[in-house]
């Protein structure tokens, strides 16, 4: 029943984080949030370490949670990485790709395409996510998988730009449907390259948006500029 009442109030934290509903930069006070959802503490405890593996929440010696805030530097290193890691993983997985997966990406596709139809921001970060873990599943190469996955799990809030630029999905799906080209195709050295642009793109729409905001709206992004 625990584990039941964890995943619930986990799920809808999420939720309220990623929409921007609970700011970077909150605390997140147990007791305040036991009272909120009718639970006890440790239901709330347990979620907020999901929230935290996510690298959605930190938590702070004898301070409690509160919502992660990362820096400009931060994004920048992050993408970075994740821009090489996901190359590579990409660039394998052309050449390793199963006909299965690649139905799969096919149907993935189908969903974004609809997403992208319903300027569905929140939809599509989730089919996006799915989309990306596919394709990293698809290289046949365990660690890179985990270290590729490890970066993402940790920095889940950068999927809020898919709700704060809607635009920012159409550019996402073109790109997308370029890298499916080359894993069609069969190409590695497109798809890698194809693939780092990807995340080069969408790492430039999270720092100029960060740029352009004012501090409070900055702050509700996930960003600061330190």
């Amino acid at each position: 029943m625990s584990d039941l009442k964890s995943q619930t109030i986990y799920r809808a934290l999420r939720e309220r984080i990623l929409s921007n509903e609970i700011l970077s930069g909150t605390r997140l006070v147990l007791r305040q949030l036991a009272n909120e959802y009718d639970s006890s503490d440790i239901p709330v405890r347990e979620a907020l370490r999901m929230l935290e593996r996510d690298g959605l929440v930190e938590m702070i010696p004898y301070r409690g949670a509160r919502v992660t805030t990362l820096t400009a530097r931060e994004i920048e290193e992050t993408y970075f990485i994740r821009g090489h890691l996901e190359s590579i993983a990409t660039g394998l997985a052309a050449e390793r790709i199963t006909d299965t997966e690649l139905h799969t990406l096919d149907e993935l596709m189908l969903r974004m395409r609809a997403a992208v139809e319903a300027k569905d921001g929140p939809g599509f970060s989730d089919l996006n996510r799915e989309f990306h873990a596919t394709i990293i599943g698809a290289c046949g190469n365990e660690m890179l998988r985990e270290l590729t996955m490890d970066i993402w799990q940790r920095h889940s809030g950068f999927q809020r730009v898919f709700r704060m630029v809607p635009e920012r999905i159409a550019a996402s799906q073109s790109e997308h449907e370029g890298i499916m080209d080359a894993l069609r195709a069969r190409d590695p050295k497109r798809a890698a390259a194809l693939a780092l642009w990807h995340k080069r793109s969408v790492g430039d729409t999270v720092s100029t948006l960060l740029d352009e905001m004012p501090d409070g709206e900055r702050h509700a992004a996930g960003g600061e500029t330190a």
